[in-house]
């Protein structure tokens, strides 16, 4: 399934679209695309981890597709399949972001307290 709008012709399989994202990480349309397509596993990735307020939600759905982009090149189609490489890559970085989320919580607490 191809998302509709994009200007050039987009490969169709998830492999052919993470083969894109490996040899250039900012290719924005191949990115768009396999979102068009997993949007709701990489939401459900942000709402497992960031519960539904939507601005936080949103910029946890923003750096999970800039992971996917980052690394792309780890994709092996030969060890699992895209959308199970995606789940791993999308919980990676989802708890990557909690837990510094909450570090910088605790910390603005502590410093509250000693003031």
């Amino acid at each position: 399934m191809k998302p509709e709008g994009l200007r050039i012709s987009l490969p169709e399989t998830d492999e052919e679209l993470l083969r894109r994202l490996a040899d250039d990480s900012r290719d924005a349309e191949a990115l768009v695309a396999f979102y068009e397509i997993h949007a709701k596993e990489i939401k459900e990735s942000a709402i497992r981890w960031f519960g539904k307020e939507a601005e936080v939600r949103n910029k946890a759905i923003n750096s999970i597709l800039a992971a996917i982009g980052r690394q792309a090149r780890s994709y092996d189609p030969q060890s699992m399949n895209a959308s199970e490489w995606l789940r791993r890559v999308a919980d990676a970085e989802a708890r990557r972001l909690r837990e510094a989320l909450d570090k910088a919580a605790s910390k603005s607490l502590r410093t509250r307290r000693a003031m």
